[in-house]
């Protein structure tokens, strides 16, 4: 009867620390928001909405692990979290506000199908972040390169990589930096850009854009789940994600923890 007390006494006040673990490692996820879960069509999802501007041919379709997208030469098409006409409007008004200063980072998979282009200055396929003040970065995706656009809406910084698989991506923006990740290698960084065109999209705040945004090439590209973390300084380092792991398993060790007696008594606990 004692034991039993004292066990529950010590249960009681462990489970506080341990909720507070719990609601920790929960918060530091806050900011992560699925804006395409990799199923079905992401305009039927409440973030982002596909559009096109009916020049040329285009088309979404539902596939396994995603959605593929297909413009030809004449075709701009693609997502956005912006509606376009008559004014831009986001599609979804609790879309995060994304803060150069705290960090924030788009996840995303895709694979180029095949891409083709006339000028070495577009892609088939390309990735518009902007923050807040409408600095970001554009990125090109080629069938055997992935490369920045300059302000001048040129080719710039640029590396070889096969787009041709499937990959998961991080388009990673803090403070000044841009950062292009395929799971741990870098394959580009550098300046964030100011675009500082008076035309739409590049002076819209906290704008996403993932597709064919010119007339001079094609693409063929399935995407699967994109997510978008707004807030980099919530995630704890991984020492602390560590640590936090560490001290839980050692704490359901100490509660679970128990002496068997010699064979026919019962077991207690210690």
């Amino acid at each position: 009867m004692i034991l039993t007390i004292s066990l529950a006494r010590r249960c009681s006040s462990l489970f506080p620390f341990l909720l507070a673990i719990c609601v920790g490692m929960q918060s530091a996820n806050g900011d992560l928001v699925t804006l395409y879960t990799g199923s079905g069509l992401p305009s039927t999802q409440p973030w982002l909405i596909y559009g096109n501007d009916f020049a040329g041919t285009a088309s979404q379709t539902s596939v396994s692990g995603g959605v593929q997208l297909s413009s030809d030469n004449t075709a701009r098409a693609g997502y956005s979290n912006y509606i376009p006409l008559p004014i831009p409007i986001l599609k979804n008004s609790s879309f995060p506000e994304l803060d150069r200063t705290l960090g924030f980072e788009l996840e995303f998979r895709a694979r180029i199908n095949s891409e083709a282009h006339i000028s070495n200055d577009r892609a088939g396929f390309s990735v518009i972040l902007l923050g807040k003040d409408a600095h970001g970065i554009e990125i090109g995706f080629w069938n055997d390169q992935v490369w920045a656009q300059t302000t001048g809406f040129t080719k710039g910084e640029s590396q070889s990589f096969d787009t041709t698989v499937d990959r998961d991506y991080r388009l990673r923006i803090t403070n000044d930096t841009y950062t292009l990740l395929q799971s741990n290698q870098t394959l580009l960084s550098g300046s964030v850009r100011n675009y500082g065109t008076p035309s739409v999209p590049y002076t819209l705040a906290n704008y996403l854009f993932l597709g064919d945004n010119t007339t001079s090439a094609s693409a063929n590209v399935t995407l699967g789940a994109i997510q978008l973390q707004s807030n980099l300084s919530s995630v704890p380092e991984p020492s602390s994600g560590m640590m936090i792991a560490a001290v839980a398993t050692m704490a359901a060790r100490w509660m679970f923890r128990r002496r068997r007696r010699p064979s026919g008594k019962k077991t207690e606990w210690q």
